[in-house]
């Protein structure tokens, strides 16, 4: 056997085996390279199985095969548009475009629209693969239902994938056919102390034969809650409220203010009919080892005056903790105390373990609207850092970090006519992302204001009060690296349009964000700067992902538009990945180890035949 029919040999392997090839030296580069970050994930490397990539909602991919070497090399793979919606009837608010991240797991792409549609996509060429669309006329007869859409997350558990539709129904969808193999209706109807309304934009979560689900409702006058429901017989198992019930409840908080950073406060919220809010509307997190559950909760509802609330309102605008196993409130941390300005947080709280003066700490991080970053013990739920200020100075904002020097009994008639910076949706309106001790935070530079006017509330008619952007002024958005060891700022940039809804996502030393203008960034995340941009014109409202086709090959995912505040558009989902020219040296690489084993493999044969 001559050199060269070694050489046809080692070329028909190396095309047999490129797939393969491919995931091994991915997965031994991974290998490598979680060793020097201080949050491992066990999820496939090729998967985006979560929102945020993994359960902790770090927002990072360990891939590399698209990189900041090569990102500037994104070509087109596919786009797929989604089906066309039957009109809506016209007391149906319609979703603000696509919000929900695409998941990606094992060669196929799961994604919904604000229409609560579930699509499954070929990763491979777009194809579809099974829909799931539920009538949305039929959603008026959940009585409690607020009348809006919005769909902000998908779980995979197990053998399926979970939707949340905006009525409160769970659904768990097969992941390759798409039947309905779970269902568990209207999970907001009958919350005890409840007379407002609720949607709900995010997915269940799973915790052994828990589900845990919370339902979205600060405006409609919803009560904050989260119920945990046993997965096989579908039983209520536990519920924990962040407010009082409708009409208020004595010293409500009192015993538990005692977990946290707020004093007791008698008589806190006051005994109106018209008390609610302080909803979960965000991504959460577990800590299995602890058995610890941890939330956020919206502002209070401030659709009536606020000094009819009085105190501090636990346990609205918090990062929560609670016994995943019962419910029970291990500690809270109240960013925003009796909040007027809508400073809460929200789209998703970090756990992760940071580095602080080379003491490995478990942490929580979260971000409000105010363009405050939080960074707690998980543990405890004491300060890791003072809050930590990014983006322009404040301007008009009330009981901000004030915490028991707060005034009690503020009101919100001081913002009619007037504005406060940020605005009621922010600062930061979009998930950050984590990874290497620094935090990755998307703002937007936009003042909010405050207009009288009558309004249902409750189903009655109410001298009321609603929050609007200042969209009078210029606006814009950035973004923020913020090292976690030393809450020092290392770069911040500024891009022409706002950043709302759309979360942040890092991998390869590349941080991704895609503008309201639809306009796609690669970000260098060593010094923030702009290594792609690709703009698509349409709305952008849903952060990408990454992962892999059936084949392995690795592509970047987002969807765009799907609303109607641009047109009325169904969206598209847009597939992305490096050319070929980008992945030579990688297929050198590879070509290289096939002939060299080939040879090696050569060698020894003809040893042993001699011998």
């Amino acid at each position: 056997m001559n050199y060269f029919s070694h050489y046809c040999e080692a070329l028909l392997l190396y095309s047999m085996f490129r797939s393969l090839l491919y995931k091994l030296l991915t997965f031994l580069i991974f290998l490598l390279f979680v060793g020097n970050i201080s949050t491992v994930s066990s999820e496939s490397v090729f998967d985006w199985k979560y929102s945020a990539f993994d359960k902790y909602n770090t927002g990072f991919s360990p891939q590399t095969v698209i990189s900041k070497d090569n990102v500037k090399n994104l070509e087109l793979n596919w786009i797929y548009q989604f089906d066309s919606v039957e009109p809506l009837d016209d007391d149906i608010v319609p979703p603000e475009g696509i919000q929900t991240t695409p998941l990606i797991y094992q060669g196929i792409v799961y994604v919904a629209t604000g229409y609560n549609e579930v699509y499954a996509i070929d990763a491979m060429d777009g194809s579809p693969l099974w829909s799931f669309k539920p009538d949305i006329n039929d959603f008026k007869n959940t009585e409690v239902w607020a009348k809006r859409l919005a769909m902000r997350s998908l779980t995979i558990h197990e053998d399926a994938v979970y939707v949340q539709t905006s009525e409160c129904s769970i659904y768990g969808l097969d992941l390759i056919t798409g039947d309905v193999v779970f269902e568990l209706p209207e999970t907001c109807s009958n919350i005890p102390g409840n007379n407002g309304e609720y949607f709900s934009p995010f997915a269940p979560t799973f915790y052994n034969n828990l589900l845990i689900t919370r339902a979205q409702g600060n405006a409609f006058g919803g009560r904050g809650y989260v119920s945990a429901y046993d997965l096989e017989t579908k039983e209520l198992v536990w519920q924990w409220f962040s407010s009082p019930p409708a009409g208020g409840e004595l010293n409500w908080g009192y015993d538990e203010a005692k977990l946290g950073n707020i004093l007791p406060f008698e008589n806190d919220w006051g005994y109106t009919n018209y008390i609610a809010g302080g909803t979960s509307w965000g991504l959460v997190a577990i800590d299995e080892e602890s058995e610890t559950l941890f939330l956020l909760t919206g502002e209070p509802a401030n659709q009536f005056d606020a000094a009819l609330r009085p105190g501090p309102n636990l346990f609205s605008s918090s990062i929560v903790a609670l016994d995943i196993n019962s419910g029970t409130l291990k500690w809270y941390y109240q960013m925003s105390t009796h909040d007027i300005n809508n400073n809460d947080p929200g789209w998703k709280v970090v756990y992760t373990t940071i580095s602080v003066n080379d003491v490995d700490r478990k942490a929580i991080i979260a971000a409000s609207k105010s363009n405050y970053l939080y960074v707690v013990d998980a543990l405890t739920g004491d300060l890791i850092h003072k809050p930590i200020h990014f983006g322009p100075e404040s301007y008009n904002l009330t009981n901000e970090n004030t915490e028991n020097q707060s005034d009690m009994y503020a009101s919100q008639t001081k913002y009619v006519g007037e504005i406060f910076c940020p605005s009621q949706l922010g600062g930061v309106f979009a998930g950050m992302s984590v990874a290497d001790n620094v935090a990755y935070i998307p703002s937007q530079n936009v003042c909010g204001t405050v207009l009288t006017r009558q309004l249902e509330y409750k189903g009655e008619v109410i001298d009321g009060y609603v929050y609007r952007l200042d969209l009078d002024r210029p606006t814009n958005g950035s973004i923020y690296a913020i090292d976690l060891s030393t809450s020092e700022l290392k770069w911040q940039i500024t891009i022409p349009d706002r950043i709302q809804s759309a979360s942040l996502i890092v991998s390869a030393d590349v941080l991704y964000s895609i503008d309201r203008s639809g306009i796609f960034y690669a970000i260098d995340i060593e010094d923030g700067t702009i290594l792609n941009s690709i703009p698509f014109n349409s709305m952008g409202s849903a952060g990408p992902s990454i992962g892999a086709d059936a084949k392995g090959s690795m592509m970047v995912v987002f969807p765009m538009g799907g609303g109607t505040l641009t047109g009325n558009n169904p969206g598209i989902l847009v597939s992305m990945s490096v050319d070929e020219s980008s992945e030579s040296s990688y297929d050198y690489l590879l070509f290289a180890i096939t002939l060299v084993s080939l040879i090696y493999a050569t060698i020894v044969t003809r040893r042993r035949i001699k011998n």
